[in-house]
């Protein structure tokens, strides 16, 4: 870690206050419509994954002995947009406005060296599932190698049994959220990806995923490893949730992967 001047720790402590403080309230009229989303057709379905290869990191030097691993480092500071936005990934009810707040938070973490984000297309159908796979895989795969995507691939499937699973009316919306954590060529990643599926529910089947059309949004962030030691004083301060917990942390977490051919489709 190369010494940092005083005006430098003075800027990255406005950047952490600014991070951290509440985002504005909304208008009357944003309010107003937001009461008319029927919680009953929204639910939502998050699940987190991490992975790695053999690539060496820095030293935690002042993060220890509170942080045992860069992961964790990371997983907290994923934790902390948690708690900021009110966000609960371990809930199937959906809450637009903490939803909102929390991609906010997670995007503009200042902790990141940068932060890379984009949308793409995809088509699915309840026999085939593998564009929305492709939409993932060509960004996250700059982060991680081949094998950890492929557990990102059974968290996307378990997401999507506990759509299929969800209970409500004939038609509703499957709000979905992948964490990502990726250990990769000495960087550390934090990523989210995003999409909303609409689902029909038919008595003798269950929920199935309408023919459609989604937006999928894709981001990621390069863990700034110098601004977390310069300001560990400050995250030994948050509350602290290793990356095994963070794991754990989504609603699809003990969901067993959904077995449909139309993944592979």
């Amino acid at each position: 870690m190369t010494e940092v001047s005083q005006s430098q720790l003075s800027q990255e402590a406005m950047r952490i206050a600014l991070w951290e403080a509440p985002l504005p309230e909304l208008d009357a009229a944003t309010l107003s419509a937001l009461s008319q989303l029927d919680d009953k057709d929204n639910t939502q379905a998050v699940g987190n994954k991490s992975g790695g290869d053999s690539s060496k990191l820095p030293e935690l030097g002042p993060l220890e002995p509170e942080f045992k691993s860069w992961e964790s480092v990371g997983s907290t500071i994923v934790h902390k947009a948690v708690a900021l936005s009110g966000f609960n990934p371990g809930s199937e009810k959906f809450d637009p406005v903490a939803w909102e707040k929390f991609l906010n938070k997670f995007a503009t973490i200042p902790f990141f060296l940068k932060y890379t984000l984009d949308y793409r297309d995809a088509a699915i159908s309840k026999t085939s599932l593998k564009k929305a796979v492709d939409a993932v895989a060509d960004l996250l795969e700059n982060i991680m190698t081949k094998e950890d995507f492929k557990g990102i691939v059974e968290t996307m499937k378990k997401i999507g049994q506990l759509a299929l699973e969800n209970e409500g009316r004939k038609q509703s919306n499957s709000n979905q959220q992948v964490g990502a954590l990726s250990r990769h060529n000495g960087h550390l990643y934090l990523g989210a990806v995003r999409t909303r599926v609409e689902m029909e529910y038919k008595k003798s089947k269950g929920h199935e995923q309408l023919n459609q059309g989604l937006s999928v949004y894709r981001g990621y962030g390069d863990l700034d490893f110098d601004m977390c030691k310069s300001q560990s004083s400050k995250l030994k301060t948050w509350q602290r949730k290793n990356v095994e917990e963070w794991e754990k942390d989504g609603s699809s977490n003990g969901k067993k992967p959904n077995d449909s051919p139309a993944w592979d489709n």
